[in-house]
C-alpha cells in the first residue's frame, strides 16, 4: 500500500530516511563487519531474465548491466529492461559473459562470438568472434582483446585481427580473463595457467599451477592478484607466489577491491569471501547467498557490493538501522525491554533473560533465580548508585549489583503482583513499581499501594515517567494518572479518537508538553491548561497503536509501532496538535531499513531509549534495533544522474536523443525518466522545467514522468534533475530538444492572407444580413414558444437528476436529506428509524477486479434495497459504498428485522455473473430518534454504530445505544 503524504511535507521530512537509505553505503564510516550488511536479492521473479548473473557493469551514465544466459539486463533501480538477441541489438544468440564499460556504453559479448556495443539508446554489432567470448578488453591503445572458450585470444586494431592460441605460446585454448598493466602487458587467465602477451610475444607465467585461472585484479599496491582453481595467488618482483594460507586451496572465481581496500572473492563452491580490517569472514546459503557458485562482483558508484550467483543476484550494503538477535549473542530474540546505562552500555530484556551491549561486545548474564528458572524479563531501569532494577514476567522485581542478584521484590513482599512491567526510580529516593495488579511506591516508611480504589483509571500499569516537576505518570490499559504528593488524579484518553492504553511518556525538556504514545495516536498534554490534542491517522500517519516517543537531537520524535518505526518532526506534530497543520509529514522504516523485524514491543518500559551517544534503542520481536538519527546529516550528498527513458508523441514512441522535430499536431507529449539511485529509488525525487513553456522548476517529487498537452508550436528544452532527499539537484540533469512544427493555419502569413478575405467577407455579410433580420423576426417567435417548452422538460429532467443517483437510480444524498428532514418534522409521537449501510472491503474489489466491477456490486446492492424495503421506506446513495435507509412508523425491533433481512440478501447473492469468485456482504448501523433532539443526531448515532460493526467484524447489524 502506498503511503500518500502531501509533497511539501513529504519534502521536509524525507531526508529523515531517504538520505538514510539511498546512501547509506556512502558514508566513509568505518566498514562493518559482514553479517551486518543488509541484503536484497533478485531472481527471474523479480525481472531477471536468468538467475546465473554472468557479469556486472556500470556504464557512465548511470546504469547497471547485468549479463546472463537469457540476455543482457539494464537495471535503472525500479525495474529491469532485458535485451535478446535478434535484429534490435545484432547479438546471434542470448548467452551473454561478457559486460565492459566502453566511454559513454558498454561492450556486450557471450556465445556464437557475439558482440554488441550499447551507447545513448542505439545498438552497434560488432563482427563476430570465432568462438564463445568469455570476456572483452579494451587496452589503453583502443584496441580490443577477446577471450574465447576454446580459442584462445583475438585482438583487433586498426590493421585488422590477430590470433593468440596454444601455437602462439598460451598455455591452454580456453581465456577466461584479461588484464592490462601498467607496463602494457596483458594477462590472460587461461584453461592451464597464467600468461601475459606484449608486442606479439607469449610468456607463461611460472609458480601459478597449470588449472584454470578465472579471475584477475591489480591490489592497491599494484600487485596482480590471481584466482585460480586452487587457491589465490600474487605476482609481485615477478614471481608468483601463494596470497595466504588461509586462501590456499580455495577455488576462486572471481575478484573485487572495494574502496575500503577490503578483498573480496567468489568462491567455486564455497560462496563468497572477505578479507579485511575484521579478519577472513565467508557469506554462505546459510548467511542469505542465493547460491554457493560466485560468478561475478562488483561494486557500483553508491558503494553498494553486487554479488552475481548461479542462483540469483545478491546486494550488500550498509543500513540504517542495526540489529542485534540471538545469532549475535543476545539471550533471547524477543526484546521487551532496553535501558540505556549511565556507564554506557545498552541492557536488553528479553523473554530469555538478560543481556549487555558494550560497544560490539554482547554480554549474556547467566542469571538463575531461586527455582532455578531464567527470569522473563519485561522492564528495566538504573537506580541512584548504577544498581539495575530488572521487572519480570512471574519473578517480580529483581536488584543487580555489579552484575550479581542482590535483591528479590515480590508478592510476598508486598507488591501488588510478580509480574513487573514498569519500574521508576525517582529523584526524591522513593522507588515506583508498575504491576499487573497496581502501583507500589517503595520508601523509607515502606511500601504503598496505589489501585483503582486510590484513583488509578485502572490496575494494569505499563509505563511510568517522572516529570520535571517531580509528578508520577502512570499508563494503563484504560488511560494516564498523574501522582502529585500522593494524590492521583486519572486522566481519561477516550475523548482523543477513543483512545485507551497509555503505553509511553516523553517530556520536553521545558516540561511544558508531555507526550504519550497510545493506541489511537501520540497525545499531547499541555500542563498550562491540562489540555489534550492527538496526532494520529487522521493527520496522515499510518498506524495508530504507538507504543514509546524517542525524542532525537535533530527536532524529531521517533514513535515506535507493530508496523514499523515512524520518524516526524516535533515542531510539526505541535502545529497539528494546535490545528494549524492538517498533515504530518512522516517516515516509515522497517525490515528494508536493517531491521530484523519491523514489529516493536510494548506494553512495559522502556520500550524505546536514546543512549548517550545519541543513538536509538527499540525493542522488537526480533532482537534489539539500533539507529544513528545523527548520521543522517552526512546523507544526501551524492550526486545523481538522471536518464530519459521514453518519449510518447500522441501515444507513438520517438526518439530520445538529439534535436526533434514534432510534427504538427503533436498535442500529447510524455517523458519518461529515471534518477539511476540504487539504495532506494523509491525515495527519489525529480523536477523538471520546459524552456519556452515553464516559468520555473515544477517540483514532480517522486513521479518519474511529465506530460504536455497542446503545447503550441515553437522551440524547446526539457530539463529533469533528480535528488535524494534533501540532497542537492543533480547536475547531470537529462535534457532533450525538440520542435513543434505549426499547421499552416498557424503560420503568419495565412493570417494575413484570412485577414484581406475577412475585409470583404464582412461587405457581403452585411448585405445577407439585412436580408435575415427580416426573416430572423418572423421566426423568432416561433422558436421563443419552442424553447419555452423545452426548456421546461429539461428542467423537470434536471430536478429529477439533482435528486436521483446517476449510478443506482436510488435517492441522492440532497433528496434523503429532504426526505429526512420531512419525515423528522412529521413524525409526531411516531417511531423513526435510520440505518447506515456499507459494503464490506469494497476496496478490495476496486483493487482486485476493478472499478467498473466495484460499480456493478454497487448496483447489485441498491437493486437488492430496492426489492427488500418497503413502499414507505426510502433508500439512498449516500456516497461511494455507503448507502443509507430511513424507515417512517417503524419501531426499532422491526427496523432491526428489516436491516437484518437486507443484511441476509446481499451476503447470499450471486455475484459470479458480476465477477468470477467475487462475494458481498454489507455492516448496517441503525438507530431511533427516541429521544435525540434533531435528525443530524440521528444519523451521527447510526454512522457510529457503523463504524461499532466494523470494528466488531463487519456483516453485521448494530443498533446504536
Amino acid at each position: 500500500m502506498k503511503l500518500k503524504i502531501p509533497p511539501p511535507l513529504l519534502r521536509r521530512f524525507n531526508w529523515l530516511l531517504g538520505l538514510l537509505l539511498l546512501l547509506s553505503s556512502s558514508l566513509s564510516a568505518a566498514q562493518a563487519p559482514l553479517s551486518h550488511y543488509y541484503q536484497d536479492t533478485w531472481t527471474t521473479r523479480n525481472g531477471l531474465p536468468h538467475n546465473s548473473i554472468n557479469a556486472i557493469a556500470q556504464t557512465s551514465e548511470g546504469y547497471l548491466w547485468f549479463a546472463t544466459w537469457e540476455g543482457v539486463a539494464r537495471y535503472n533501480g525500479r525495474e529491469f529492461r532485458v535485451f535478446e538477441r535478434g535484429e534490435h541489438t545484432g547479438l546471434p544468440d542470448s548467452g551473454l559473459r561478457s559486460l565492459t564499460p566502453d566511454g559513454q556504453g558498454v561492450l556486450v559479448a557471450g556465445a556464437r562470438g557475439g558482440v554488441s556495443r550499447y551507447e545513448q539508446q542505439r545498438w552497434t554489432a560488432e563482427p563476430p568472434v570465432a568462438a564463445m567470448v568469455n570476456h572483452v578488453l579494451r587496452d589503453r591503445r583502443g584496441r580490443l582483446w577477446f577471450a574465447t572458450e576454446g580459442e584462445g585470444i583475438y585482438m583487433r586494431d586498426g590493421r585488422g585481427e590477430h590470433h593468440y592460441g596454444v601455437a602462439e605460446g598460451l598455455p591452454g585454448a580456453g581465456v577466461y580473463r584479461l588484464l592490462e598493466d601498467d607496463d602494457g602487458r596483458i594477462w590472460a587467465g587461461t584453461s592451464q595457467g597464467l600468461a601475459w602477451i606484449r608486442d606479439g610475444e607469449v610468456a607463461v607465467v611460472p609458480g601459478v599451477p597449470p588449472v584454470p585461472v578465472l579471475a584477475l585484479l591489480h591490489d592497491e599496491r599494484g600487485r596482480l592478484l590471481i584466482g585460480s582453481e586452487q587457491g589465490l595467488y600474487v605476482w609481485e618482483d615477478d614471481s608468483a607466489r601463494p596470497h595466504s594460507p588461509a586462501l590456499a586451496g580455495e577455488a576462486v572465481s572471481s575478484l573485487l577491491l572495494d574502496d575500503e581496500g577490503s578483498l573480496w572473492l567468489g568462491t567455486i563452491d564455497r560462496g563468497l569471501v572477505r578479507v579485511s580490517r575484521f579478519g577472513l569472514e565467508r557469506l554462505g546459503l546459510a548467511q542469505g547467498l542465493p547460491d554457493k557458485r560466485v560468478v561475478s562482483l562488483f561494486q557500483d558508484a553508491e558503494r553498494s557490493i553486487w554479488v552475481g550467483t548461479n542462483g540469483g543476484l545478491l546486494r550488500l550494503r550498509d543500513a540504517p538501522f542495526t540489529s542485534y538477535t540471538q545469532d549475535d549473542g543476545l539471550a533471547g530474540n524477543y526484546v521487551r525491554t532496553v535501558l540505556a546505562h549511565s556507564d554506557g552500555s545498552v541492557w536488553v530484556g528479553s523473554s530469555n533473560g538478560l543481556s549487555q551491549i558494550r560497544g560490539d561486545s554482547i554480554t549474556s548474564l547467566p542469571l538463575r533465580l531461586p527455582d532455578g528458572g531464567i527470569p522473563s524479563v519485561l522492564s528495566l531501569a538504573e537506580g541512584r548508585r548504577g544498581e539495575l532494577w530488572v521487572g519480570t514476567y512471574t519473578h517480580g522485581l529483581l536488584r543487580l549489583q555489579d552484575g550479581e542478584l542482590a535483591e528479590i521484590l515480590d508478592r510476598e513482599s508486598g507488591l501488588g503482583a510478580n509480574e513487573v512491567r514498569a519500574v521508576l526510580p525517582a529523584r526524591d529516593g522513593s522507588l515506583w513499581v508498575g504491576t499487573a495488579k497496581g502501583l507500589n511506591r517503595l520508601a523509607e516508611d515502606g511500601i504503598r499501594t496505589y489501585t483503582q480504589a486510590d484513583g488509578l483509571p485502572g490496575d494494569f500499569v505499563m509505563n511510568l515517567f517522572e516529570a520535571v516537576n517531580g509528578d508520577i505518570w502512570v499508563g494503563t490499559g484504560v488511560g494516564a494518572a498523574r501522582v502529585r504528593d500522593g494524590t492521583v488524579t486519572p486522566l481519561y484518553l477516550n475523548s482523543q479518537e477513543n483512545a485507551e492504553y497509555a503505553f509511553g511518556f516523553y517530556q520536553e525538556p521545558d516540561g511544558r508538553h508531555l507526550w504519550m504514545a497510545t493506541d489511537r495516536g501520540l497525545l499531547r498534554y499541555r500542563y498550562r491548561d491540562a489540555s489534550l490534542a492527538v496526532v494520529g491517522r487522521r493527520h496522515g500517519l499510518p498506524v495508530e497503536k504507538m507504543f514509546q516517543p524517542v525524542a532525537d537531537r535533530l527536532g524529531g520524535l521517533w514513535l515506535t509501532t507493530n508496523r514499523g518505526i515512524i520518524r516526524i518532526e516535533q515542531a510539526d506534530a505541535h502545529r497539528v496538535a494546535d490545528g494549524e497543520l492538517a498533515q504530518v509529514g512522516f517516515e516509515l522504516f522497517g525490515e528494508g531499513d536493517g531491521m530484523a523485524s519491523s514489529q516493536a514491543n510494548g506494553g512495559s518500559g522502556p520500550a524505546a531509549v536514546q543512549a548517550a551517544d545519541g543513538s536509538v534503542w527499540i525493542a522488537t520481536a526480533k532482537g534489539v534495533a539500533r539507529v544513528q538519527p545523527e548520521r543522517l546529516a552526512d546523507f544526501g550528498r551524492s550526486r545523481l544522474p538522471v536518464v530519459l527513458e521514453g518519449v510518447e508523441v500522441n501515444g507513438q514512441l520517438t526518439g530520445i536523443t538529439g534535436p526533434q522535430r514534432l510534427a504538427a499536431g503533436s498535442e500529447r507529449l510524455q517523458l519518461r525518466f529515471a534518477g539511476l539511485g540504487y539504495v532506494m529509488p523509491e525515495r527519489i525525487r525529480y523536477r523538471t522545467l520546459l524552456e519556452g513553456f515553464d516559468q520555473d522548476w515544477v517540483p514532480r517529487e517522486h513521479q518519474a514522468q511529465a506530460e504536455y498537452t497542446n503545447l503550441p508550436p515553437g522551440r524547446y528544452l526539457f530539463r529533469v534533475a533528480a535528488a535524494y532527499p534533501y540532497g542537492d539537484w543533480s547536475e547531470q540533469e537529462a535534457r532533450l530538444a525538440f520542435t513543434i512544427a505549426p499547421f499552416f493555419w498557424q503560420r503568419s502569413l495565412f493570417w494575413w492572407s484570412l485577414g484581406i478575405l475577412g475585409l470583404g467577407g464582412i461587405w457581403l455579410l452585411m448585405r445577407l444580413r439585412l436580408r435575415l433580420l427580416r426573416r430572423r423576426a418572423e421566426q423568432l417567435e416561433q422558436q421563443v414558444a419552442e424553447k419555452t417548452g423545452e426548456l421546461q422538460r429539461q428542467s423537470q429532467a434536471f430536478e429529477r437528476q439533482a435528486r436521483e443517483d446517476q449510478l443506482t437510480g436510488l435517492a441522492n444524498r440532497r433528496a434523503f436529506d429532504e426526505g429526512l428532514q420531512a419525515a423528522w418534522a412529521s413524525r409526531g409521537t411516531a417511531p423513526l428509524c435510520l440505518a447506515v449501510l456499507d459494503i464490506d472491503h469494497f476496496k478490495q474489489v476496486n483493487d482486485r477486479w476493478s472499478h467498473a466491477v466495484g460499480d456493478q456490486a454497487i448496483q447489485a446492492v441498491a437493486a437488492v434495497l430496492r426489492r427488500e424495503l418497503r413502499a414507505g421506506d426510502l433508500a439512498a446513495r449516500w456516497g461511494g459504498e455507503e448507502f443509507t435507509l430511513l424507515l417512517p412508523d417503524t419501531a426499532v425491533e422491526d427496523a432491526r428485522r428489516i436491516c437484518e433481512r437486507v443484511r441476509r440478501a446481499i451476503e447470499e447473492m450471486d455475484c459470479g455473473p458480476i465477477a468470477a469468485g467475487l462475494r458481498l456482504s454489507v455492516s448496517l448501523g441503525l438507530a431511533e430518534a427516541g429521544t435525540l433532539p434533531d435528525e443530524d443526531k440521528l444519523l451521527s448515532c447510526a454512522d457510529k454504530a457503523l463504524y461499532r460493526a466494523k470494528r466488531e467484524g463487519r456483516n453485521r447489524v448494530v443498533l446504536w445505544s
